[in-house]
C-alpha cells in the first residue's frame, strides 16, 4: 500500500476488459438478431463499449505505455465496432457478411492487443 491506496493488478484490468468484450458481443448479436428486446441489447452494447474503453486505457496507464500506435488503431476500430449494428441495419447487410466483418474486426483488435506491434 502506497499513500493509503491499493494498486490493481494489470490482470484485473484484462478481466474487466474481457467482460466488456463479452457484453459488447452479446449486445451486437442481440441487435443483429432483431426483435422486441433491441433496446436492451443496444444498452448492453453501450455498457460493453464503455467498460472496454475505461479498462483498456486503465491498463495502458497501469503498464506505463502512454498512447502507442496500436492503441490508436484499436481506438479507431472501437469506434467502428460501436457503429456496426447501425451500419449493418442501414445498409441491409446480409447476416453472414455482418458476422464475417464483425469477427474480422474483433480478430484484428485481439491481435493488436496481444502483440502490441509498433505500426509506424
Amino acid at each position: 500500500m502506497v499513500c493509503g491506496r491499493t494498486h490493481m493488478d494489470p490482470l484485473i484490468y484484462k478481466i474487466i476488459h474481457l467482460i466488456g468484450i463479452s457484453a459488447l458481443a452479446l449486445g451486437v448479436g442481440g441487435m443483429m438478431a432483431g426483435g422486441e428486446k433491441r433496446k436492451t441489447f443496444a444498452i448492453l452494447q453501450g455498457i460493453g463499449l464503455l467498460v472496454m474503453l475505461v479498462s483498456g486505457f486503465g491498463l495502458l496507464a497501469k503498464l506505463g505505455l502512454g498512447f502507442p500506435h496500436f492503441a490508436i488503431v484499436k481506438t479507431a476500430l472501437w469506434l467502428v465496432i460501436g457503429m456496426l449494428p447501425m451500419l449493418f441495419r442501414k445498409l441491409k447487410t446480409p447476416l453472414s457478411v455482418a458476422i464475417l466483418v464483425s469477427l474480422t474486426l474483433v480478430g484484428i483488435m485481439a491481435w493488436l492487443g496481444v502483440m502490441k506491434p509498433a505500426l509506424w
